[in-house]
């Protein structure tokens, strides 16, 4: 996850199996994800570096797989940064493909 110093981003969360929880000690916020809920979560970041994160909430067979880094930048190495995903053709949109434990064609 890139973020931009020093400004307000906020984020969608959303768990497609069971509760997960974002959290990323370094900001000192948590927030949970329950399936059929959308909860968000408003970080503003006031030091560039590299913050680890993780799923805070014990979630299954693949929670201690559930880690992440947040790279805090300058406003113009984000932009830079957005702009390569983009001409790479990454829309950030996550599709079902991405379930370790897809429902059966049956009951979607």
């Amino acid at each position: 996850l890139y973020l931009p110093v020093n400004k307000s981003v906020d984020l969608e969360l959303n768990a497609r199996d069971v509760i997960h929880s974002f959290w990323v000690p370094a900001f000192l916020q948590k927030r949970d994800m329950i399936p059929g809920k959308t909860n968000y979560i408003r970080l503003t970041p006031t030091r560039e570096g590299t913050y680890d994160g993780k799923c805070a909430e014990l979630c299954g067979e693949y929670h201690s797989e559930m880690l992440f880094r947040v790279k805090v930048v300058s406003e113009s190495e984000f932009q830079a940064h957005m702009n390569q995903l983009r001409q790479d053709g990454n829309t950030g949109l996550l599709g079902e493909e991405y379930d370790r434990n897809p429902a059966p064609a049956e009951t979607k």
